[in-house]
C-alpha cells in the first residue's frame, strides 16, 4: 500500500531517484486504472457474498467466517474506489490535495480492512486445520456464538487504534508559498505523544499484524495441503481391498460422501489462503525492503519507486479482496446453488 503523502503535502514538486515526476505519475495512473476495474468487480462480488451466506443462514461457523470476510473485503475495496479516484486527472486543477484524501480516508482505513481479513482468513484456515485435526470436538469449540465473539475481537483489535491517524493527520485549510495558493489538505502538527502513538500503530498495522496473518494462514495452508494428500491415499488404499458385500459398499459410500464433503471444504480453504499467500507476498516484501534499506522509503532517496511499488502492491490486495466470489461458487455446491437462485438461474443448476 503506497502512502504518499508527504511529498506532496509539503508543497515539493518534484522527487528524485531512478523514475522521474513524469514516468512516475503515467505508472501509478496505469496502475490506478487497473485497480479501479479490479475493485469494481470486487465490490459486486462481496456484496452477492454477503447476501447469499445472510441467505444460507448462520447455522454454520464457517458461515459466519466466510461473511465477514466478505464485509471486510467489501470496505477494503470501497476505499481502494476511493483511492484510485483521487488519483484521477480531474483533480488536477481543484484547490485540494487529493493524496491527503487518499491518506485519511481510503489508505489508512483501507490497510486496517485488508489486516482484518487477513486475520480472518487465518482464523479460518485454523478453524479448518483444527477441524481435521480434533473432528469430534470442533463442533462444540466454535459454535457459531463463539466465532461471532472471535470476529468481533479482530474487529476490535484492529480498527480502533487506526483514530491515532487522524489525530496525526488532520485535515484543514492550508497555505502553500511555494505553489503560491490556498489547499484543503493535511495539516502539519507536532506533539510527541502523537508522534510515539503513531509511530506504534504504524508498526503494528503495518509490520506486526500482516506479517503475523501471514505466517498463520502460511502454516494451516501446508498443514491442509498434506491433510489432503494423505486423505487422498487413504481413499485410493480403501478402494482396492473394500470388499464387494452390499453391507460394505454402503458403508464405505457413506464414508467416502462424509470425506468428500471434508475434501471440498478444505481444497475452498486452502484456495481462499493461497489466494492471501500470493497476494500478501509482495507486500511483506515491500515492508521488508523499506526496513533494511530507508533510501526506499516514502521520504527517501527512491520515494518514486515506493510510490509506484506501492500502488502496484495495492492492486494484488485487491485481487485478494475480490478473488473469493469465483472460489466459493466452482467450489462450494451450496453457494453456487444459492447464487444461482438469487439471480434466478435455477436452470443452470443441472450444469457443472
Amino acid at each position: 500500500m503506497s502512502l504518499s503523502t508527504n511529498l506532496t503535502v509539503s508543497g515539493a514538486t518534484d522527487t528524485s531517484g531512478v523514475l522521474s515526476v513524469e514516468m512516475t505519475r503515467n505508472l501509478i495512473m496505469t496502475i490506478a486504472s487497473i485497480g479501479l476495474t479490479v475493485a469494481v468487480f470486487g465490490a459486486a462480488g462481496n456484496i452477492v457474498n454477503i447476501i447469499v451466506y445472510i441467505r444460507l443462514g448462520f447455522s454454520e461457523s464457517t458461515n459466519v467466517s466466510l461473511t465477514a470476510l466478505a464485509c471486510s473485503d467489501l470496505v477494503g475495496v470501497i476505499t481502494a474506489v476511493c483511492t484510485e479516484i483521487f488519483f484521477l486527472p480531474i483533480f488536477d486543477n481543484v484547490p485540494i490535495i487529493p493524496e491527503a484524501f487518499v491518506f485519511t480516508i481510503s489508505s489508512w482505513p483501507h490497510v486496517v480492512f485488508t489486516r482484518i481479513s487477513a486475520f480472518i482468513t487465518a482464523f479460518i484456515s485454523l478453524e479448518r486445520y483444527l477441524c481435521v485435526f480434533l473432528p469430534l470436538k470442533i463442533k462444540s469449540i466454535f459454535t457459531p456464538k463463539r466465532t461471532f465473539i472471535v470476529i468481533g475481537s479482530i474487529f476490535t483489535a484492529v480498527f480502533p487504534p487506526m483514530i491515532v491517524v487522524y489525530f496525526k493527520y488532520p485535515i484543514g485549510i492550508l497555505f502553500l508559498p511555494g505553489q503560491n495558493r490556498t489547499v484543503l489538505t493535511i495539516l502539519p502538527i507536532n506533539d510527541e505523544v502523537i508522534e510515539t502513538s503513531f509511530m506504534i500503530f504504524q508498526v503494528y498495522a503495518s509490520i506486526v499484524l500482516p506479517i503475523t496473518a501471514f505466517l498463520i494462514v502460511t502454516l494451516c495452508t501446508i498443514l491442509l495441503t498434506i491433510t489432503l494428500k494423505r486423505s487422498k491415499k487413504w481413499r485410493d488404499s480403501n478402494r482396492t481391498v473394500v470388499d464387494k458385500t452390499d453391507q460394505q459398499d454402503k458403508s464405505f459410500a457413506t464414508k467416502s460422501a462424509e470425506d468428500s464433503k471434508e475434501t471440498k471444504a478444505i481444497k475452498m480453504v486452502v484456495a481462499i489462503a493461497t489466494v492471501f499467500i500470493i497476494s500478501a507476498v509482495p507486500s511483506c516484501i515491500h515492508i521488508i525492503i523499506v526496513m533494511l534499506f530507508p533510501e526506499f522509503d516514502i521520504n527517501g532517496r527512491y520515494a518514486n519507486i515506493f510510490n509506484v511499488t506501492g500502488h502496484a502492491f495495492f492492486v494484488f490486495d485487491l485481487l485478494n479482496c475480490s478473488a473469493n466470489i469465483v472460489i466459493y461458487y466452482r467450489m462450494s455446491t451450496k453457494f453456487r446453488q444459492a447464487a444461482l437462485e438469487l439471480f434466478n438461474f435455477k436452470h443452470l443448476l443441472h450444469r457443472g
